[in-house]
């Protein structure tokens, strides 16, 4: 699929946006997306000669006139050249988010996030021939992983498996998406999965009943800018976002949303982390992740019922409080 506007955009390492714009083309809401080198969710691999083989990757988001999952490879020698190799869908899906080992003379694609339609119940590997770029499906069997993305993929045993970790699942029931709390272990030579752990760790989603988004983010900013002395509505987004809150949010809350009253010690901030929060609760870790939409509450660990049920309590009747409205506990469950 090579073609001089394409590598152009590949040395020039341009975005649809700004591809578009260079050759004063049409809407994409109108026309369909244009293609993207800029991407995330892509798998970038050094081989040994100096070819570099760029895997996949999405361009922005769903509400985005550009938004698009490709399934191609996009290949630049040592010398600079490059060669884009597309496939059919039923070859190489749409993929994103996933990784990608060499092993030999063969990439190993494992995970995907893709489009909902796409999306199957279990993980997807497929693997790359570095030697003439055909991609085939790498039958497996075993106990195979959900569908899984943005996680982390190790080669171990001597390069003869993979150690699939963290990440994300999708699934069937709500939440749709969940964290891959458990490791697995692709076996290449048997081709055979196994699952090396199976954590029974509670875990639940507290989210507002009428399914909109919560109002942490903008409260903290709040805090924020009257902590650097800004004007607490200097961009409006009072009216804009914390309209529903009433007059006077219970601001006062959010230093204790994550400290519930059961004894307890914080645990030092993660590098790199963002909105994560942890606590340990007779020697157990509780950690919240905090999102747009839900507040993530995992015990990782075995603690009383009781104490699990002080801990939900707690934050259930903080964040009902914050967001002045009805709040659910939902557990969640992978299948």
């Amino acid at each position: 699929m090579t073609n001089p506007v394409w590598v152009w955009a590949v040395e020039q390492r341009l975005t649809a946006y700004h591809l578009n714009k260079a050759f004063h083309g049409l809407h994409s809401k109108d026309v369909g997306p244009c293609w993207s080198f800029s991407r995330c969710g892509r798998t970038e691999t050094l081989l040994p000669d100096g070819r570099l083989l760029r895997i996949g990757g999405e361009y922005e988001d769903w509400y985005d006139a550009d938004f698009y999952i490709y399934n191609d490879v996009i290949v630049t020698d040592a010398t600079g050249r490059t060669e884009i190799f597309g496939y059919p869908d039923d070859v190489f899906p749409p993929t994103d988010f996933h990784t990608a080992n060499l092993v030999d003379d063969r990439i190993f694609i494992v995970g995907n996030l893709s489009y909902p339609n796409l999306r199957g119940q279990k993980a997807q590997v497929l693997v790359l021939d570095t030697t003439n770029y055909a991609i085939g499906r790498f039958d497996t069997a075993g106990e195979t992983p959900p569908w899984i993305y943005k996680h982390s993929a190790e080669l171990v045993r001597n390069g003869g498996a993979l150690l699939i970790r963290g990440g994300l699942i999708c699934g069937p029931r709500w939440p749709a998406v969940v964290e891959n709390i458990d490791d697995w272990c692709l076996d290449l030579h048997a081709c055979r999965w196994e699952r090396l752990t199976c954590h029974p760790w509670p875990r639940f989603a507290f989210v507002r009943n009428d399914g909109s988004q919560n109002h942490l983010f903008w409260l903290r900013r709040r805090l924020s800018d009257r902590a650097r002395g800004r004007p607490e509505d200097s961009d409006g987004f009072r009216a804009r976002y914390l309209r529903d809150l009433g007059a006077n949010p219970r601001m006062d809350l959010l230093d204790t949303l994550y400290s519930p009253s059961i004894p307890h010690s914080k645990v030092p901030d993660v590098s790199n982390e963002r909105r994560v929060y942890r606590l340990c609760v007779e020697g157990v870790t509780v950690r919240y992740v905090e999102g747009w939409h839900d507040i993530r509450l995992t015990v990782e660990g075995v603690l009383p019922e009781r104490t699990v049920e002080m801990i939900c309590l707690d934050l259930l009747a903080k964040l009902s409080a914050i967001e002045n409205t009805t709040i659910t506990c939902v557990p969640v469950m992978v299948e």
